[in-house]
């Protein structure tokens, strides 16, 4: 994967910018056997990334979800030690239940963010919005959607890829970001689609102006969205500017799909008739 490093623009607002570019392949038909192995070995990559991800999320259900729940236990014992006293009977009642409160909702979240999320009847775009609430509620973000219809036109495997990036993306959010609120946009264009997802988090700038991402440390849910896009001849960006309002941090994917404008104005595939 080739990447341009991470910097901050002098124009406006401070903003940091990292843009993970795929590696162009030539589509002469002479070299298929050559596109066979980088998308055998992406598929390779992407399974490995996924494991490093799963343990590095048991590891945090070890170090944070775990804890809660030791802290419950011990404020049952607590619990037995007052019997005598209602009053700090009442107290540690109260702190196991916070505890608890906490863990069931770590708990609740990942699981429903690591749930292989299947594409309902209704396409991609019903999907990501019934996804997206589902996320609201049980992460207390503020969440707003706006799709275009255009993304159901998309092959099945394409749809399921977008909406792994869709997912990966808003796990990120939840884990890292320390936000109130996400913006989820795809938009259909002539030649590509364009999706954004917009935190209103801490961002990736430190206090002294310099840029909290490196791309030696790159994240291995960003790898595997850089990946998922890269099978389909896309970019992906992320841009910074905590300085700015709203703060946060913006994930901009671009993925090339050729569309055509029919009489009655309608925008659909060049291979589906509208």
């Amino acid at each position: 994967m080739r990447h341009k490093p991470a910097a901050c623009s002098s124009a406006g607002e401070s903003e940091c910018v990292m843009s993970l570019q795929n590696t162009l392949v030539s589509r002469n038909p002479r070299n298929a056997s050559g596109r066979v192995r980088r998308t055998s070995r992406l598929d390779s990559e992407l399974v490995a990334l996924q494991e490093k991800l799963y343990r590095r999320i048991a590891s945090e259900l070890h170090d944070s979800t775990c804890q809660h729940l030791i802290a419950a236990s011990l404020g049952v014992m607590q619990v037995r030690n007052a019997l005598g006293d209602p009053r700090k009977v009442e107290e540690h009642c109260e702190q196991v239940d916070l505890s608890i409160n906490h863990a069931l909702r770590e708990l609740r979240s990942l699981t429903y963010l690591l749930h292989p999320q299947s594409l309902f009847e209704g396409g991609l775009k019903t999907t990501i919005e019934r996804y997206a609430e589902g996320y609201a509620v049980r992460t207390s973000l503020v969440v707003e959607v706006s799709i275009s219809p255009a993304v159901d036109s998309l092959s099945r495997e394409k749809q399921r890829s977008l909406m792994r990036i869709v997912q990966e993306a808003l796990t990120n959010v939840y884990r890292h970001a320390k936000a109130t609120r996400v913006d989820i946009t795809i938009k259909a264009r002539e030649r590509a689609f364009q999706f954004e997802i917009r935190d209103d988090g801490q961002g990736m700038m430190a206090g002294n102006g310099r840029c909290r991402f490196r791309p030696p440390a790159l994240g291995t849910g960003l790898r595997i969205m850089h990946d998922r896009l890269d099978e389909m001849g896309g970019r992906l960006e992320i841009l910074s500017a905590p300085t700015a309002v709203p703060r946060g941090t913006t994930l901009r994917g671009t993925f090339p799909y050729a569309f055509a404008i029919e009489h009655n104005g309608r925008r659909c595939a060049l291979k589906k008739r509208c």
